[in-house]
């Protein structure tokens, strides 16, 4: 969860005086609350509410995952397997399949002649030959308790390594046999060895999936910090525009009392024969305008409302029953510099044209990977050990290892598609994405000055704007004064004085928007150069864990005084 930094409270000097937070006159919201809500309070709430900014920060927690994931296929690998076999196979005698059993054959048919040879010469009865030619069925009967145990491990240049111990229980004979059968007891350790030469080789190879997981990670981490600047920039914003909806309503309550009170005084010259009835009329009319244009104002500052309702709420119903009223902010201040400095500022700052830089770094580690597959398999294999036999598990073991029969092989695997369709489509594809990294960076970076140079025009253009608002308002205040002294002259109807005091509170009405645009501006601007949250005291603070999120600190006195905090 986003928290709060607890700082000790530092007093600030403002240009401008802050206004405890107000209702204009006439401005009913009915059984609503009225809460006041500072500037340093919306933003922190929005640091606690904002979904956008919770939604895209679980995307670093599973981009963690992913990293962990990818790293998890270093871990080394135990396999445990028992098992029992019994196998009964028939057979019989006349099956003769190898050199051996023509051999024994052979040996067979020798014995047999001699002994005829015998017989005869010693005038002894003849034994008839042996019928070979007729087979008798034999079962054979073998019973194997086996029980494999291996830990295997790999490494990042590709050697998969195992250490193997084996043992197993034998016992084998035949249909008929009449021995006393004993079983025999095997035992084998050793490891075996697999080492990619071409293919598989290499870091490059093996750390590819850990390598981009990393840096999509940090993209992660960018991305939410852009959400998070997006999230503060449009709080600063529609807490500006409530500021001046809030003001504008009472420009337009005192324009209703002005031409109310001139209403009045032309009533009272109506009544003394002094004006017409139609002077009377225009001021009503004059009012009923006022009210229309109040009414304006009022759904202003309620679509602001429900708009940093939006930004600062967490759940729907949270805020249903209350109205946020702003506090009076002081004006900001625009930062300092050049268009180069500001530039130079928004390249290293900015998370969104960071990520961008940082993700094409992704493209080279897939690169560096898909040009390794095009190699052929060319894999060194081998395997050493020893053997053990013995009447119990216990004999076979410890024969085994004293090593009563060592055992080792070693050798090559090669292998390699003939098209090498596949590795060479994935390098292609690889090739187009790294080209599209380039273009998106080119494009970010157009889009970081094009930001830039719109603040800094915003920011020009509002001032003159501000500059220009108010000396029209001030020269209307004087031609009001005039007026009103020119109309108890009789030297201008009334309609005329309310034209003058329209054009007066149109000018208030510009001069606040005027301010409020220069505000939203200085905040577009800090935005555009990612020092918005520097600006506004948010702070990026590392979890207490390593496998925490980020957290974003408030430091709630550096809010609004147009420098950065001290």
């Amino acid at each position: 969860m986003l928290r709060l930094a607890r700082i000790a409270a530092i007093s600030l000097s403002f240009s401008l005086a802050a206004r405890a937070a107000e209702l204009p006159r006439g401005f009913d919201f009915g059984e609503a609350e009225v809460q006041p809500l500072t500037l340093p309070d919306a933003i922190a709430m929005m640091l606690r509410n904002n979904l956008e900014v919770q939604f895209n920060r679980v995307d670093i927690k599973i981009e963690q995952a992913r990293t962990r994931f990818a790293t998890g296929a270093f871990d080394p690998v135990f396999r445990l397997e028992i098992s029992r076999d019994s196998v009964m196979r028939p057979d019989i005698t006349t099956n003769i399949n190898n050199a051996e059993s023509l051999l024994q054959l052979a040996q067979i048919q020798a014995i047999e002649e001699n002994t005829r040879t015998i017989q005869i010469a010693t005038g002894q009865p003849i034994t008839p030959p042996t019928n070979l030619s007729v087979g008798r069925t034999v079962v054979f009967d073998q019973d194997v308790d086996r029980q494999d145990a291996s830990l295997a491990f790999r490494t990042p240049i590709g050697t998969q390594l195992a250490l193997s111990a084996r043992q197993a229980k034998i016992r084998s004979t035949f249909d008929g046999d009449t021995r006393t059968i004993s079983p025999y007891y095997t035992a084998f350790g050793g490891f075996e060895v697999r080492q990619p030469l071409l293919k598989d080789f290499g870091t490059a190879a093996n750390l590819a999936d850990v390598r981009t997981s990393r840096i999509a990670q940090k993209v992660a981490e960018l991305s939410w910090q852009k959400t998070l600047n997006d999230g503060l920039a449009s709080v600063l914003a529609n807490y500006f525009d409530m500021v001046f909806a809030q003001a504008d309503l009472r420009v337009k309550q005192d324009a209703i009392s002005a031409d109310t009170k001139l209403v009045q005084q032309n009533q009272r010259r109506l009544d003394l024969g002094f004006m017409s009835p139609i002077d009377v009329q225009q001021a009503r009319a004059q009012v009923s305008l006022d009210q229309e244009q109040l009414i304006l104002s009022k759904n202003l500052f309620m679509e602001r409302q429900f708009a940093l309702r939006r930004l600062i709420g967490g759940k729907g119903s949270d805020s249903a029953s209350r109205i946020f009223v702003p506090v009076q902010t002081p004006s900001l201040t625009a930062p300092g510099g050049d268009r180069s400095a500001h530039l130079q500022t928004a390249f290293q700052r900015r998370p969104d044209y960071t990520a961008a830089v940082t993700d094409a770094g992704k493209q080279d580690i897939r690169l560096a990977f898909a040009k390794n597959q095009l190699w052929p398999n060319l894999d060194l294999v081998g395997t050493y050990g020893y053997n053990g036999l013995g009447d119990d598990y216990e004999q076979a073991r410890d024969l085994a290892w004293h090593t009563q029969s060592p055992q080792w092989s070693i050798g090559i695997q090669f292998s390699v598609p003939l098209g090498r369709v596949q590795s060479r489509a994935q390098l292609d594809a690889i090739k187009g994405f790294k080209e599209q990294a380039i273009l998106k960076i080119k494009q970010s970076e157009r889009d970081v000055t094009t930001d830039v140079d719109t603040a800094l025009s915003r920011i020009e253009l509002s001032g003159q704007r501000v500059a220009t608002a108010r000396q029209t308002r001030e020269l209307n205040e004087e031609a009001v004064r005039i007026g009103y002294r020119r109309m108890e002259e009789g030297q201008i109807s009334s309609f005329d004085l309310i034209e003058t005091q329209r054009k007066l509170y149109d000018a208030k009405s510009r001069e606040l928007a005027a301010q409020a645009d220069l505000n939203k501006a200085i905040v577009t601007l800090w935005q555009a150069t990612g020092t918005i949250q520097e600006y506004t005291g948010v702070t990026i603070v590392p979890g207490k864990r390593s496998r925490d999120l980020p957290e974003a600190s408030h430091a709630r006195t550096q809010v609004v005084t147009g420098r950065k905090g001290k």
